[in-house]
């Protein structure tokens, strides 16, 4: 998500997916999702399964080019000044047209401090107390505890691993398997009790989480096309757009 520092080098690989690449793929999952819940009622049940699975593979995208983001960027500061802001910005369409609790972004902005404090505490005990301060803000966020979760653990593994420059199935896989475990277990216990009119709920972290593993395991450390803006203002335009299209379709 930000500018990359030598992600176009010889050292990261030109096969497999850039960060441009999986930004697209990030777009295009919001948007089905965002049209899913802006346009709910409206919909053949066929096309909410369709959208809400490809919705599934957005948060883990955006979630691992934030920790690429803080990897690369030169001004961490900057980086989250901006990320505040599109933030705040993205809330006034969020809370209109989708949900009463704070966007995505926060949740990323949030992860992003936790990153920074992890290398940069001075001890584990601080690290710890803002673990435990960030968990308990982000509860108020859109993915919220999860969406932390995930964000340290791609941090973790990958510092485990050590690769430079590119991603690994093993770096990628627990994260996002956390979220289709913790998202698709209540899922599949709603179908099981209310039938099908739940399936589009499952097929969420089943099908559209999942399918990000192996996105995300093709990423080959090259930032691409450059989208950085794009990408950000992208997040409270569409929702605006879809917002104001199901009120003039749907008034």
């Amino acid at each position: 998500m930000a500018a990359g520092n030598g992600r176009n080098s010889g050292t990261a690989s030109a096969k497999g997916l850039s960060s441009f690449v999986l930004k697209v793929v990030a777009i295009v999952g919001m948007t089905c999702n965002h049209a899913a819940y802006v346009f709910a009622g409206h919909l053949p049940f066929v096309g909410e399964c369709v959208l809400f699975a490809v919705g599934g593979v957005t948060f883990p995208v955006m979630a691992y080019l934030l920790v690429e983001g803080y990897r690369h960027t030169s001004n961490v500061k900057r980086y989250a000044l901006r990320l505040a802001a599109f933030a705040a910005v993205s809330q006034i369409p969020y809370a209109l047209y989708l949900a009463s609790n704070a966007n995505v972004l926060f949740t990323l902005l949030i992860g992003l401090g936790l990153l920074y404090l992890d290398d940069h505490a001075s001890s584990r005990a601080w690290y710890g107390a803002g673990v435990v301060a960030g968990t308990l803000v982000s509860l108020v966020c859109d993915w919220g505890f999860l969406g932390i979760v995930m964000i340290v653990l791609f941090k973790y593994l990958q510092d485990q691993d050590g690769r430079q420059g590119r991603a690994s199935l093993g770096t990628v896989a627990l994260p996002v398997l956390v979220a289709v475990v913790s998202l698709g277990v209540p899922a599949l216990g709603e179908v099981a009790l209310s039938g099908l009119y739940a399936l589009p709920a499952l097929l969420y972290p089943l099908v559209g989480c999942s399918a990000s593993i192996p996105l995300l395991a093709a990423y080959n450390g090259r930032r691409g096309k450059p989208m950085k803006w794009f990408f950000y203002a992208y997040y409270p335009l569409h929702i605006a757009v879809l917002g104001v299209a199901a009120q003039l379709l749907f008034p």
